[in-house]
Order: structure tokens, then C-alpha cells, then sequence
């Protein structure tokens, strides 16, 4: 969007010269109007005199020189304005055209921003700009209550490094189940059009964060939670825990796990927001048991992935609905590509830079043999 004030103040000044031309050949064209209609004045009741058949006209030698060269003149004027003008627009025609596309982006945003933060007021459970927040959540069991719980809401501003628009969209559309995520769409039940949606879609590309500010909160966060010692574990804080603190065994597993004790994305980053029962609210269950996502323990993994590699591919890469995965996996299309921006594999398309992932091979990589150990 750098480059919008200027291409604008390039399609403002056409855009003034084109108003400038227009007045001029309208007060042009009502001038020429008012003396004909003078002219013609004075015609009234002495036609056979006055009518221009009957006046004498000009002689040859003048209808030959002044007048046939005032004529060429005026004609070579033109020719030259338009010889002039055409080069000109179409030199000036992709400029245009660049500047209103970054003008409807800029307007679709500035309504998606709007809907963000007052019309759907997303921002009261992901915060301002996406940094991620909490929500209050009646957690229920068959239909019976069970607690009232502050469920953590994932930042936004990096969502659309593992998630296609076109997930998002249905995210945005139907809501999340068992969470405190409501339909927004119509076809969901919600209160937005189509176009809204895409709107607030818009709004949250142009907040997602620039790839080496991402990366290095990352990095730190890991750094912060999983320091290794002399043994390679990892020591963190842990409220929970007898002491405040808790010992996780790998690399791996803290990666897993990001955020759960900590502020940091709202849970963005962690693998157990899905595939751990709780610990959206800070009451994790079985680790890997099971929740949103699949269960991940007693050897499920090994049945569905019976190579490492093929979990990583599956982990990095984001995963459309119907493609099929592993032992007689077919996805259905909520998993996110933790390795590889899915607004930025067609160039053609692309809406973001490659650069822009969520975690680096190695990290995945760990992820993955925790994963395998559960």
C-alpha cells in the first residue's frame, strides 16, 4: 500500500485535466449556442435579405487562402491534440487502473475494519488488530453446565499464514463448535452478508504481521518456554504445578503446547488448542487425547502416518477439503499448513510472501516427534 498516495495523486490529476477539458468544450458548445441565437435575431421578418443562401459569399481568392488555411489550421490542431492526448492516456491507462483496484482494496478494508471492531466486534475476544484475547464460555457436557470458563481466542494477525481466505471464510460463515465462536454468515445462521465477510477478510490481510516480526515473537516465545538444560529439558512456568513450574521433555512438546500458560497469540501456534481437551480454557486433559482435532495417542499416529516424513508433509503443508493423507486419510479441510502460506503459493494469486509461515522445518519437525512418542 506503499505506493497508493501516489498512484491516486497520478489518477487525481487526470482526472482533474479531464474535468478542465469537459468544462471547456461545454461553455465552448454554449457560447457557439448564444451567438447563433444573437445571430439569428436578427434574421426575424427580413429572411430574403438576411438568409445565408441569399447573402453573397466569400470570393475565391479569399475561400482559396485565409479562409482554407484558417480551416487546415484548426484541423491540424486537432490532429495534433489527438496525436498527443491517446500516447498519453495509454501511458497513463495502467496507472489508473492499478490506483482504483488499490482504492476498492483500501475502501474494502476500511469496511472490514469497521465490522472488526464495532459491527461484529471481533475485537472483544481476538483484540485490537488480531493480537489474540479471551472469551467467557459456558463449558456443558450432554446439555448439563459444567463451568464457566475465559477461553483463550487466537490472534488473527498471523491466521492467514496457515489458513487459506477460503477456510477463514468458512470459519467466519458457520462458527466453531464447542467454542465460543458464533456463525457470522447467513448460510450459518449469522447476521453477515457474503460481502461483509469479505470484507472483514480483507481487513485481517492487511494486519497480518510482517514475516521477520512474526518470526522472532516466535523464536522468542520458544526460547522463554523451553530453555533446555543440561539434560534437554525444557523447564516452565506452571501455575498449576507443585513449585509454579513444570518440566516438559522435548522441544517438541513445549511447541505443542505454546501458549498454554502464557498470553503469547492467544494459543495461535499450539498444536493441543485442538487436539487437547481443555486446554482452550486452561484444563488440559490427556495430552494429544483428542478434542476438535483427532486423537493422537496410542499409536494412532503411527497407523495413520507410517513415516515421519509423511507427517511432516502433511503438518507443513495446508490441506484442502477431500485431499487424502496418509493410511486412508481424507481432510476436511480444517487442518492448517504450519510450514507453508497457503495465500502464497501462486504467484499469479498470492496475497502474501512465502516467508510468512508459522514454524521452520526443524521446529516441525520436533512437533512431529513428539506427536509420534504420544
Amino acid at each position: 500500500m506503499s505506493s497508493l498516495p501516489v498512484v491516486l495523486g497520478v489518477t487525481s490529476a487526470f482526472r482533474t485535466i479531464g474535468i478542465v477539458i469537459a468544462v471547456v468544450i461545454i461553455v465552448g458548445f454554449a457560447v457557439a449556442v448564444i451567438i447563433n441565437m444573437r445571430k439569428g435575431r436578427a434574421e426575424i421578418g427580413s429572411e430574403v435579405e438576411l438568409a445565408a443562401n441569399r447573402k453573397p459569399y466569400m470570393d475565391d481568392e479569399e475561400l482559396e487562402t485565409k479562409k482554407l488555411d484558417r480551416t487546415l489550421g484548426l484541423g491540424l490542431v486537432v490532429l495534433a491534440v489527438v496525436a498527443i492526448t491517446l500516447p498519453l492516456y495509454w501511458l497513463a491507462e495502467p496507472g489508473r487502473q492499478t490506483g482504483a483496484v488499490e482504492m476498492f482494496d483500501d475502501t474494502f478494508v476500511a469496511r472490514g475494519e469497521a465490522l472488526y471492531n464495532v459491527g461484529a466486534n471481533c475485537a472483544a475476544c481476538h483484540g485490537p488488530k488480531g493480537v489474540g484475547g479471551a472469551a467467557s464460555f459456558t463449558v456443558t457436557a450432554d446439555g448439563q453446565y459444567v463451568a464457566t470458563v475465559n477461553w483463550k481466542a487466537p490472534s488473527l494477525n498471523e491466521v492467514l499464514y496457515r489458513y487459506s481466505a477460503e477456510e477463514i471464510k468458512s470459519v467466519l460463515v458457520y462458527g466453531r463448535g464447542y467454542s465460543p465462536m458464533p456463525a457470522w454468515g447467513a448460510a450459518g445462521g449469522g447476521p453477515l452478508t457474503d460481502q461483509q465477510l469479505d470484507n472483514i477478510i480483507d481487513y485481517l490481510f492487511s494486519i497480518q504481521l510482517p514475516a521477520e516480526v512474526a518470526a522472532a515473537a516466535r523464536d522468542e516465545n520458544i526460547q522463554k518456554i523451553c530453555a533446555p538444560d543440561a539434560a534437554g529439558k525444557c523447564t516452565v512456568p506452571d501455575p498449576g504445578s507443585p513449585g509454579g513450574s513444570r518440566t516438559y521433555a522435548t522441544l517438541g512438546e513445549a511447541i505443542f503446547n505454546m501458549g498454554l500458560y502464557d498470553a503469547f497469540a492467544g494459543g495461535a501456534y499450539s498444536c493441543a488448542r485442538c487436539h487437547t481437551k481443555g486446554w482452550s480454557f486452561g484444563q488440559p486433559e490427556v495430552s494429544g487425547g483428542g478434542a476438535m482435532g483427532p486423537n493422537l495417542t496410542g499409536g494412532s499416529v503411527l497407523s495413520q502416518f507410517p513415516t515421519a516424513e509423511s507427517q511432516i508433509e502433511f503438518v507443513s503443508n495446508y490441506q484442502p477439503f477431500a485431499k487424502t493423507y496418509g493410511v486412508y486419510g481424507q481432510s476436511g479441510g480444517a487442518m492448517p499448513g504450519f510450514g507453508a502460506n497457503p495465500n502464497a503459493l501462486d504467484p499469479a494469486t498470492a496475497r502474501m510472501s512465502p516467508e510468512q509461515f508459522m514454524f521452520t522445518p526443524a521446529q516441525i519437525a520436533a512437533v512431529v516427534e513428539y506427536e509420534r512418542s504420544l
